[in-house]
């Protein structure tokens, strides 16, 4: 085969960007999950990002969608890449206004939670339903699935999401007034130990996300908040069914341990 001066230039280009083309999706394949744009940015007003969200959601008569995740967290991430799932993302669109906060490390967000009657997130993701008319959480007693958002099957997001859109208003029973103030206050002083707890957290995170490494010290630490949020939810929950089904019944409140850097006397 023989090339003019032309077509031997005009190859040499093509073969250039073929070459340059390929480089550049090889880099964007190997780029880390965390160099990729995130739905988890930081907000000067997340408040008001939800609040913006509820009016949509309201004036298009769909359900408020809350996200309370972080770029760091493998969870958080893995339901940004669920969602877009095409059968999930159909769901998602026809029926739900979609608000993602950024928490960060830990940051103290629970004046959104409260605004909705939880009294914390207890993982990342937390992932609260919305009805935006009555402006109640619907998906309180199962909402604890999405702390492991990346291991739940894709299926299940499509069935979960389309439920909840199939009944966006379900039987609302509230607590009896007996019961009301007790739990109300169970769960104000457990959400300040959990919010002391993530502050402790925080400078371990940061020191992995600097040196790649995670102590020994802050992984102990955080074995325990673990242990600690996933049974406080479960426990504020089970107090809720029992106030529900024994109004005048005293409520046993469960107690939990100290944790290993606070003083056993206090």
């Amino acid at each position: 085969m023989r090339f003019t001066v032309s077509s031997r230039f005009i190859f040499v280009v093509n073969l250039l960007c073929v070459l340059t083309v390929s480089a550049v999706s090889a880099a964007k394949a190997s780029e880390p999950q965390d160099a990729q744009p995130s739905v988890y940015r930081e907000s000067a007003d997340p408040m008001l990002d939800v609040q913006q969200g509820l009016n949509r959601a309201k004036a298009s008569e769909r359900l408020l969608l809350l996200v309370m995740g972080a770029q760091w967290c493998h969870d958080s991430r893995g339901l940004v890449e669920k969602f877009n799932d095409p059968e999930v993302a159909q769901v998602l669109a026809d029926s739900y206004e979609t608000v993602f906060v950024d928490v960060g490390y830990f940051k103290d967000l629970r004046v959104i939670s409260q605004r909705f009657g939880q009294a914390h997130y207890f993982a990342t993701p937390t992932v609260m339903i919305i009805n935006a008319d009555s402006e109640r959480l619907i998906n309180r007693k199962d909402m604890h699935i999405w702390g492991s958002a990346d291991s739940v099957p894709t299926e299940k997001y499509r069935d979960y999401f389309s439920a909840y859109a199939r009944n966006p208003s379900p039987q609302f029973v509230p607590l009896p007034d007996s019961q009301a103030s007790v739990i109300y206050d169970f769960e104000q002083h457990n959400a300040q130990r959990l919010q002391d707890a993530y502050g402790v957290l925080v400078p371990g995170m940061q020191a992995e996300d600097k040196t790649g490494e995670a102590g020994k010290e802050f992984l102990d630490q955080w074995r325990e908040v673990r242990a600690y949020r996933t049974r406080l939810q479960q426990d504020i929950l089970r107090l809720r069914q029992r106030a529900q089904e024994a109004p005048d019944e005293a409520l046993q409140l469960p107690q939990y341990e100290v944790f290993s850097w606070e003083d056993a006397s206090s």
